[in-house]
């Protein structure tokens, strides 16, 4: 067979630094969006166990409430930018399906909170 022809010889991939560090960075907000429903059920049973108003158990629901919403805010905005940016294709369509599926929580989470303070405690409706 002649030289032109013979099939192209692929060199192992060589991951940069950079590459490395950005897939690290994609892995680390894919972890954080997977762990934010698990930050707002603990937000909400501290928040709700701690009856004699504990500062610091209040400063522990605060906490978890904003690492909760941050994982659902942050993670896919930062994710699908550094994806873009990097050029992974496969990390784009997470961080889109990502941020898709967490505005249609946010969504529903805004409906059932504008239903809940429709009637106010103690009155009918």
């Amino acid at each position: 067979m002649p030289p032109h022809r013979s099939a192209p010889v692929h060199s192992a991939p060589s991951d940069s630094p950079r590459t490395l560090s950005a897939q690290r960075m994609i892995a680390g907000l894919s972890l954080w969006w997977l762990a934010s429903p698990v930050a707002f059920v603990l937000s909400t049973v501290v928040g709700l166990g701690s009856r004699d108003r504990d500062p610091l158990w209040e400063a522990v629901s605060v906490v978890l409430l904003w690492s909760g919403v941050g994982g659902v805010v942050v993670a896919p905005a930062v994710g699908l930018l550094i994806a873009f940016r990097v050029r992974q294709r496969p990390a784009r369509r997470r961080f889109a399906v990502m941020g898709a599926v967490s505005l249609v929580v946010c969504v529903l989470a805004l409906l059932f909170w504008q239903f809940a303070m429709e009637c106010a405690p103690g009155q009918v409706c």
